[in-house]
């Protein structure tokens, strides 16, 4: 299970978590029970009573089973923020590569590209005729299985078209895993506005060198962090001046998600 590392306009790096080769097969099977009991509701309790002739029954199967049954995939997802039933029951969703929501256009392209749809919407009839055929028919999946194995994202043939991805909705990201930090204070002023140089990676480094277990050699380590950073931001004796290099490197912080969010 791969991650997707997305940055937002705040300049907060999110990852989200690819789904489960196993979550997803569970997904497409629940799609799968959707769809053939709304085939065998339909075709026992409403087109058994409404066959008066041969063209009534067809008219009645295209419109009533054959074009839902057809269209439930994309519909689902383009209505229901990128997830089946299947989708939604196993906490997984279709996302944009960067984090977005999908257009629907990347709904539409990842549908119809899909080659491993068409065994979902014959299912029903291959059960009815062959469950040999429902064998058979999973051939057709293999591109897309091998296609998620081997994707750095584990992306479908069709996703890696459309540009979209299938995260794990239920991995709950963290805002305080990211280098953000609320800053309450309406007058505030950043100390040291030169922070704005550093990168996102730099900013992260420092709250992680913040977070770590505070040693003799941390302490030590802290302070050469500090002292180059100084060096490079060229803001003078800040040390010297009674500020001690944590300190300094929680203001920096603080300067930085201020700055960020304003």
């Amino acid at each position: 299970m791969g991650t997707i590392a997305v940055t937002t306009p705040f300049n907060i790096d999110l990852e989200f978590q690819t789904a489960p080769f196993g979550r997803r097969l569970l997904a497409w099977l629940i799609d799968i029970v959707v769809i053939c009991l709304y085939y065998y509701i339909m075709m026992r309790f409403v087109l058994d009573i409404s066959r008066h002739s041969d063209n009534m029954a067809a008219s009645g199967e295209l419109f009533l089973v054959v074009i839902p049954v057809l269209v439930y995939q994309p519909l689902m997802e383009i209505f229901f923020n990128g997830q089946s039933l299947g989708k939604k029951v196993m906490g997984i969703k279709v996302m944009d590569v960067n984090g977005l929501e999908p257009t629907t256009g990347q709904y539409i392209t990842r549908w119809m590209l899909s080659v491993g749809n068409l065994f979902m919407y014959v299912v029903p009839y291959i059960i009815l005729l062959s469950p040999v055929l429902f064998v058979f028919f999973l051939v057709f999946y293999l591109p897309d299985v091998i296609s998620v194995a081997v994707s750095a994202k584990s992306q479908r043939l069709s996703d890696l078209a459309a540009g979209t991805v299938v995260i794990d909705n239920r991995h709950k990201i963290n805002i305080n895993e990211t280098i953000y930090l609320q800053v309450d204070e309406t007058d505030y002023k950043p100390m040291f506005p030169q922070v704005m140089r550093l990168t996102d990676k730099d900013i992260n480094g420092i709250r992680n060198l913040l977070e770590a277990k505070r040693t003799r050699d941390m302490e030590t380590y802290t302070d050469q962090v500090a002292y180059r950073i100084k060096e490079v931001l060229q803001i003078e004796n800040t040390i010297e001046n009674g500020m001690e290099s944590q300190a300094f490197l929680k203001q920096l912080l603080k300067d930085y998600n201020f700055l960020t969010q304003n």
